[in-house]
């Protein structure tokens, strides 16, 4: 069975965040945010965090939302069972694992910025993934 992981960074010290990653024996954090700089959280923009994870850090914006569905949703503007079902028709349309094996998503974990999966797209990336590729795993850290 492939495990697949997902992680939001909100209220994580950097060295914690560190800790989740290795005692989950994370081979590669996919970073699926739209934007990926923070003037508040500088530790975790992605030119930060590709230098501290090296080869464990690779940026996928094909499974980013675009623009447009973030903020309708974060402007009030869609409902959260809006968000899902555009961003589901948006991983349809853009086939974000095609030609990838079981072997390419060992031990992923996609990476986020809210705290919890419940209302986060990296839930919804990864439920997508399993989907897509069967006998996958997702565990939320």
């Amino acid at each position: 069975m492939t495990k697949i992981f997902t992680i939001g960074f909100s209220g994580k010290k950097p060295d914690d965040f560190l800790d989740i990653l290795n005692a989950a024996k994370i081979n590669c954090v996919w970073d699926i945010r739209l934007w990926r700089a923070s003037a508040y959280v500088p530790f975790y923009s992605g030119k930060n965090l590709a230098t501290v994870l090296g080869a464990r850090y690779e940026y996928h914006p094909e499974f980013a939302p675009t623009t447009e569905i973030l903020a309708g949703y974060k402007e009030g503007r869609i409902t959260w069972a809006d968000y899902e079902k555009l961003y589901r028709e948006l991983l349809a349309a853009r086939h974000p694992i095609e030609g990838l094996a079981p072997a390419d998503i060992y031990r992923i974990c996609l990476l986020c910025t809210e705290k919890s999966a419940l209302q986060c797209h990296r839930r919804l990336a990864a439920e997508y993934i399993a989907e897509q590729i069967p006998d996958t795993e997702i565990v939320h850290l």
